[in-house]
């Protein structure tokens, strides 16, 4: 035990590196009121007429000081579970790399681009926001580290997305109400990484679930899964990403990329995901290199670029509370076995999880997109149980139903009993 108090003590020390205290790396240094839209009217939904943007700070992946943006919804209507009112981390899906995609800088938030006419409908994503906003539940939404705030967007990095969503929830000021993370894609890997990394970084919050939906666990199946995909682009993200905190590595890509790829980076740095789709999609990075190998290819002769990507890797690590994760079959963006051997690993460490399948028929390259909803058809649900502190249904002791209604059971999990 006094071993174990040790470590944690130690791991606590390193992560606030810089800081007085692990309170103050989650200080709010900036809030402004500002619209909240609801483009469908009413629909007896009782949102709030304003929410509050934020600026708060949090710890990079190096130990280092560093601002984020966001936004918090607080409800109009009364939490009708027990205890006091919870609060939910969002982290969106894949929405670009420029300051211009950060969501608390796009709809719902009022006066900012419309979703459908400024080519970023991924922020439809804030249709969650009004659904757990609904039903009581404090919202928060973070921009992650460099998206709205000085410096690149770490993309994909597993550090600095969980540290940015479990500052959310200390700068929401939750107390020790419950607190869970949600999300799909991008924000699935967030709400990965945060529940797993909440017991040394931030211990003290009572953290009750997370919901992971197509989560990038393993940054090399999912590049190589989307290299020639309408999401290609995002692989320069992740590239940008690395670069960002892992800046040795950059003369080994420069011996390796040709003009495009140079200057491909470099444009990416400011995109968003619609304006990616247009401009790169179902290209190959064999494009971008001199040699016209893929970056996969290229990664089997660069230990250093495959030792960063492996340190974004998720599942390492027991979450501390019980976690939904969805996986599509025919997701074309986030491969689907990767996302399932991470729900498969967290079982055989004894954590809880409810693991779902969405079977949804090929439809291209929609498969990613339409999962964001028809997952939360079941993702919302699980997380407002766990607020509600109701038992939970199978884990991982037997194999659960799939999404669309489907009566076979999904490839069984070992059999772990949760803790």
């Amino acid at each position: 035990m006094l071993k174990k108090t040790a470590a944690l003590a130690c791991a606590t020390a390193i992560a606030f590196a810089g800081f007085a205290s692990p309170a103050e790396a989650a200080q709010i240094t900036k809030r402004e009121k500002v619209a909240y839209s609801n483009v469908f009217g009413d629909l007896h939904m009782r949102l709030p007429k304003t929410v509050d943007r934020i600026e708060y700070t949090t710890t990079t992946s190096d130990g280092k000081k560093a601002q984020v943006s966001g936004y918090i919804v607080e409800p109009v209507v009364e939490w009708k579970g027990k205890g006091p009112r919870p609060t939910v981390v969002i982290g969106r899906g894949t929405v670009g790399q420029g300051d211009q995609c950060a969501p608390s800088r796009n709809w719902p938030l009022d006066g900012q681009p419309d979703p459908i006419k400024a080519k970023r409908a991924v922020n439809l994503e804030g249709i969650y926001d009004w659904v757990f906003a609904s039903k009581g539940v404090r919202v928060v939404v973070t921009d992650y580290i460099g998206m709205g705030t000085p410096g690149i967007h770490t993309y994909m990095n597993r550090d600095d997305q969980a540290h940015a969503m479990l500052d959310a929830a200390r700068a929401a000021g939750v107390g020790d109400g419950p607190v869970a993370f949600y999300g799909h894609s991008q924000g699935g890997g967030a709400s990965a990484a945060a529940v797993e990394a909440a017991g040394e970084y931030a211990p003290e919050l009572n953290v009750v679930g997370a919901y992971a939906s197509a989560p990038p666990a393993d940054l090399e199946a999912v590049q190589r899964n989307i290299d020639g995909s309408d999401l290609m682009g995002a692989i320069g993200f992740t590239i940008n990403g690395l670069l960002e905190r892992y800046p040795h590595l950059q003369p080994l890509l420069d011996k390796h990329l040709n003009e495009e790829g140079k200057q491909a980076l470099k444009d990416l740095s400011t995109m968003c995901t619609g304006e990616i789709t247009d401009k790169y999609g179902h290209k190959k990075t064999s494009e971008w290199t001199k040699s016209g190998k893929t970056l996969d290819e290229l990664l089997k002769d660069m230990p250093e670029a495959r030792e960063a990507m492996e340190d974004q890797r998720i599942g390492l690590k027991r979450p501390v509370a019980p976690v939904m994760v969805i996986s599509g079959r025919h997701d074309k963006n986030v491969e689907y076995n990767q996302a399932k051997e991470l729900a498969r690993t967290w079982c055989e460490k004894g954590a809880q999880v409810e693991y779902r399948d969405d079977i949804m028929p090929p439809v291209g390259e929609y498969n990613h997109f339409i999962q964001a909803v028809t997952g939360g058809a079941f993702g919302i649900d699980f997380i407002l149980k766990r607020f509600r502190g109701e038992p939970l249904g199978r884990t991982c002791e037997a194999p659960v139903g799939q999404l669309q209604g489907s009566v076979e059971g999904s490839a069984a999990l070992p059999n772990v009993t949760g803790s």
